[in-house]
């Protein structure tokens, strides 16, 4: 049997596992792929050839673990996000690319910092904010936090990864508690689901992700208030945070920035879609 046919009977084991057709298709060739250590280029040009024992061996294994719904990330166990590799494990929440306006929104408003800013990460899981921060803002100095010391580890080895281990500070602790000095900007990407939708999430979320990264409390706004709140206190007289939250949120962020004495709403970010998704608010003065 060739590679190309195991890989069409591995879409085929997806699709009745319940993943959607096109979903299915790359799943079934990115899983090929990382057990036979090929590219894209290389994997169109000789899937044909006869499968190995071994790889049948290890590509069963991996497709096995995915008709079960474990995210593929998980599998291979990298992301791509702001066009880097990141490992993740099923310690972090897995990186989304709608997370990535929270970089965009800061690269606008980089220009009202001091010459040497503060930036805090709040929950910063794989550590994919921080990192791309650090990348993006040289001079910057970060401080990223995390209630798991699991997530930090693999945040730690991202920072490597990426040569900014030296400018970020990783620290175990709930939001920003103990943390004292003030920030240029804060982001987040805090749990944001309600607890009462997890019958309705796919399996891949509900039962692999990080429960602790993922909920957050009854209306799914406990994280947020908690971020907002924090940010009052630890920003820096006209400093910045942007945050992301969850689709049909806005109204509520909106209203919670309104009630807040100390900050601004500059703007609510939507997504591809058109969908708000990102929290840009300023402190005032």
């Amino acid at each position: 049997m060739t590679i190309h046919e195991l890989v069409q009977s591995a879409r085929d084991r997806l699709i009745r596992a319940g993943i959607n057709v096109n979903l299915a298709s790359l799943d079934a060739e990115v899983l090929a792929r990382q057990v036979l250590g090929w590219d894209k280029a290389r994997f169109l040009t000789d899937k044909g050839e006869p499968a190995s024992s071994v790889f049948l061996l290890n590509y069963e294994h991996s497709v096995a673990r995915r008709t079960r719904r474990e995210p593929i990330s998980y599998i291979i166990g990298t992301r791509e996000f702001w066009s880097l590799d990141f490992e993740v494990t099923p310690d972090v929440l897995i990186p989304r690319p709608e997370t990535e306006l929270i970089v965009e929104e800061a690269l606008q408003v980089a220009g009202s910092w001091r010459r040497s800013p503060l930036i805090y990460d709040i929950g910063t899981g794989s550590g994919v904010l921080a990192v791309v921060l650090a990348r993006e803002f040289p001079s910057a100095r970060i401080i990223a936090t995390d209630i798991s010391s699991h997530a930090l580890g693999v945040a730690r080895r991202n920072a490597e990864r990426h040569g900014v281990a030296d400018r970020i500070t990783f620290i175990e602790t709930d939001f920003l508690d103990g943390l004292t000095e003030q920030a240029d900007l804060i982001v987040s990407n805090p749990p944001y689901v309600p607890a009462m939708s997890a019958p309705a999430l796919s399996p891949e979320v509900r039962d692999y992700e990080p429960s602790v990264a993922v909920f957050s409390g009854d209306d799914g706004m406990q994280g947020i208030r908690r971020v907002l709140s924090d940010a009052v206190e630890r920003l820096a007289p006209e400093g910045w945070l942007i945050v992301e939250f969850g689709y049909g949120q806005d109204d509520a962020i909106a209203a919670l920035v309104d009630s807040s004495p100390h900050l601004s709403m500059v703007k609510l970010r939507g997504d591809l879609q058109d969908i708000p998704r990102t929290l840009v608010a300023r402190k005032r003065t």
